[in-house]
């Protein structure tokens, strides 16, 4: 099958499907489709109700999926091509080795010469799951599991001898190597951000473009530096399903890395509960995280070192003030920005680096 890469939802054929899918299931033809929905993003994701040829259906495969790729003007620039190629990597060579369920990839593709990425996933829809929202905070219990989730995660590969096999994790992953945090704080993005409502929580040090720019340089520096396991690196509350049980599950791996477990317990923490509940209930979820990784044998944090990590990685979450609207809806980065503010002051974590 004659692969093409593509650049927009309009060129999406069957032929093209079938190739996509052809790394798994080569014998598997789609032979008609229909575009269901297109929610924009950071990343484009394509809902797709297909049909197959026999061998499709004998295989089992799916009436519905999603692919998730770069096709709005935005996209086409190297920092979210990079970012893109994070999660297709990803799906590629470590998904399967995860027991953190679905949803599962039906075809990955990663061309790393242009650049192009695109990810065809499990329809979850299906499943009945909820899916997070930073509009819908979850309770202190909601919360710790979710916690246990990514102790298990990180544990996988806690210290990372497996993962410096990969040289796309290294360095902070996509995170870094797309430049998109450099990006962001840049004199435009900082200014835009700065006339949107959540433009009032920038005070103090917080309203000081290259002194906020030198602590996040200094935070993923010293995560890079630290690093111990595979970390999500965009754990919050957009990125997460939960089952009818109430089960928990990661979705979106773009930023994916070999990194700092504080970067990923701090930045769900702070984002997926109401400021009060999280000033009460934070010090208890610090805690029940590190004890989830001592009962998976791995040589934790003190409960002391933890907290501190914790606390320091707070002056992170700011980034959440200059997230664009065209990366998460408003009402997201203005909810998630006030926590980190919150938390922030809290902890004098901008004065910690």
């Amino acid at each position: 099958m004659t692969w093409s890469n593509i650049t927009s939802v309009e060129e999406i054929s069957a032929a093209w499907l079938t190739a996509l899918l052809s790394a798994r299931r080569p014998s598997a033809q789609v032979t008609r489709f229909r575009v269901d929905k297109v929610i924009g993003g950071t990343a484009t994701k394509v809902r797709l109700e297909l049909e197959y040829d026999d061998q499709g259906r004998r295989l089992g495969l799916p009436p519905s999926l999603w692919l998730k790729a770069g096709f709005e003007a935005k996209s086409h620039t190297d920092h979210l091509r990079a970012v893109y190629l994070g999660e297709a990597l990803f799906y590629r060579d470590l998904a399967a080795e995860l027991d953190l369920g679905p949803p599962g990839a039906y075809g990955a593709f990663v061309d790393e010469a242009s650049m192009q990425s695109y990810v065809l996933l499990e329809d979850l829809i299906p499943r009945h799951v909820a899916f997070g929202h930073a509009t819908r905070p979850l309770t202190p219990e909601e919360a710790a599991r979710v916690l246990e989730l990514l102790a298990k995660l990180h544990a996988r590969y806690w210290g990372g001898a497996r993962l410096r096999s990969f040289d796309w994790l290294q360095g902070g992953g996509a995170l870094i190597k797309s430049g998109v945090h450099d990006l962001t704080y840049g004199p435009e993005i900082w200014d835009r951000s700065a006339g949107l409502p959540r433009g009032r929580l920038m005070t103090g040090r917080m309203a000081d473009r290259q002194e906020m720019h030198r602590i996040m340089q200094a935070v993923l520096a010293y995560d890079q530096a630290h690093a111990a396991c595979l970390a999500h690196g965009d754990a919050q509350l957009m990125n997460l399903y939960f089952e009818p049980d109430g089960s928990p599950g990661l979705l979106d791996w773009q930023t994916v890395m070999f990194g700092h477990w504080a970067h990923d317990v701090t930045e769900f923490v702070v984002t997926a509960l109401t400021i009060e509940d999280r000033r009460a209930a934070e010090r208890d979820l610090v805690a029940g995280y590190v004890e989830a990784l001592r009962r998976r044998g791995v040589p934790a944090p003190s409960h002391a070192e933890a907290w501190e990590e914790y606390g320091r990685h707070t002056a992170y979450t700011f980034h959440w003030a200059l997230c664009q609207p065209e990366w998460q809806p408003e009402e997201v980065c203005l909810a998630n920005a006030e926590r980190a503010c919150a938390a922030i002051a809290d902890h004098d974590s901008l004065s910690r680096w």
